[in-house]
């Protein structure tokens, strides 16, 4: 037996409109979640309530409070680029879900009156934003050359070029069902989520579709997903996706592994793309390669840490996967192990791959210093810093020019300033 002392989260978000995705640079416009997506992240968070807040499951988390929310306990990032509406949605969903409304969320104020808070005793979560801008650890593939180079190289290897006179057949299949979508292997994402998207939400469009149509549209895209967002190397660029937010994981866990932090719970909310990236970078493909694939709408992995009994008192990790609400939790195995895997180990061997901060995504991308993303370390040190600055260099300025004559004309070398 072993006992539960912390648990991170990553969960992919629940169904949502159309979001058709540059193929070679992987942009896409805006889109919006659904009642039936959200709904979707809502059930997994009450499966994760049932699975780690009850008492009475054999993964409880040693500690945490079950039903009244401690904020200390827990910590939650949201990926607001691309899809951010829809995560950002999802994720509320997901919270409300794992902490749902109670009567005891009460306050009494100095004059006795007893005050619930409003929906009856709806639960506030912190959630943190991360925003590409500012924070590239849910959005790393964007805007990266080393990664577009990735792309190109897939697209160009003999492989992709077999495998997509081999495909021909198949996607000339879909002409009737995508009306006029480019019927190309580069294009397998956008074919299967607009068939996927109708298939789900038209009803006259799902009466006509022949099943196996939706099908080997989801193999197509399975197959051009994984080989854009994953790598033949750990540490290598397809990895991007994954290697940028293990940062945020290593943290959580090192916390979780000191006694004297109260973190208990991680949530990342995100997209598919570090998914793939993730089971990649840890290996798990070796001995699952089902999971070379897109996860299904709100997807988990919960990789749990746990404390185990004599004689081996070492904190160990074991990793688990949901495949979507209708799915069964299995457990994944990372770096060749066939079981629970230490803690300093996991640590160990995932910082191998990991981009800790804006300024190394940038060296790993091939982004010059003034790259798009390269400047966040100034977002990093608060605006409030930035506000400072910017002011004491407004008076400098004043100053220097009243010094001078109002006639004089004053030359500034852009150069000192950009």
């Amino acid at each position: 037996m072993s006992t539960v002392l912390g648990t991170v989260v990553i969960a992919r978000h629940g169904d949502r409109l159309l979001f058709p995705e540059d193929p070679y640079t992987y942009k896409g416009p805006s889109t919006e979640s659904t009642p039936f997506g959200q709904s979707e992240s809502h059930q997994l968070g009450s499966t994760l309530r049932s699975l780690y807040l009850n008492p009475a499951s054999a993964s409880h988390i040693s500690g945490i409070s079950h039903d009244l929310v401690n904020t200390k306990q827990i910590r939650v990032y949201a990926k607001n680029g691309g899809e951010g509406n829809v995560v950002f949605d999802s994720v509320i969903a997901l919270l409300q879900g794992m902490f749902p409304p109670t009567e005891r969320n009460v306050l009494t104020l100095a004059d006795g009156t007893t005050v619930m808070a409003p929906l009856g005793g709806y639960q506030y979560v912190p959630v943190e934003t991360v925003e590409p801008e500012n924070d590239r650890s849910l959005e790393s593939w964007i805007d990266c050359p080393a990664f577009k180079q990735h792309i190109q190289k897939f697209y160009k290897s003999d492989e992709f070029k077999r495998k997509a006179e081999e495909s021909k057949p198949i996607l000339d299949t879909f002409k009737d069902y995508v009306f006029g979508r480019s019927l190309t292997l580069e294009n397998a994402w956008n074919l299967y989520d607009y068939i996927n998207t109708q298939l789900t939400y038209n009803q006259t469009y799902a009466f006509r579709l022949p099943p196996h149509i939706v099908d080997n549209a989801r193999s197509l895209a399975n197959y051009h997903e994984n080989g854009i967002f994953s790598d033949k190397e750990s540490s290598g660029i397809g990895n991007i996706a994954g290697r940028t937010m293990l940062h945020l994981v290593l943290d959580a866990l090192e916390r979780m592994g000191f006694e004297e932090n109260p973190l208990k719970f991680s949530l990342i909310e995100t997209t598919y793309q570090p998914f793939i990236s993730f089971f990649h970078e840890v290996e798990a493909v070796q001995e699952n390669p089902a999971l070379k694939a897109i996860p299904n709408f709100a997807s988990a992995i919960a990789i749990e840490l746990r404390k185990t009994t004599p004689p081996d008192i070492r904190p160990m990790i074991r990793l688990r996967f949901k495949n979507g609400t209708q799915a069964e939790w299995e457990t994944l195995h990372a770096y060749g192990h066939r079981g629970d895997i230490p803690l300093t180990e996991f640590i160990y061997r995932a910082k191998g791959g990991a981009v800790f901060n804006n300024k190394h995504w940038a060296q790993v991308c091939g982004v010059s210093g003034n790259g798009k993303g390269a400047h966040t370390y100034v977002a990093h040190c608060g605006f409030g810093t930035l506000a400072v600055f910017l002011l004491c260099c407004m008076v400098w300025f004043v100053k220097r020019r009243s010094s001078r004559q109002r006639a004089a004309a004053v030359q500034v070398d852009e150069k000192a300033y950009f």
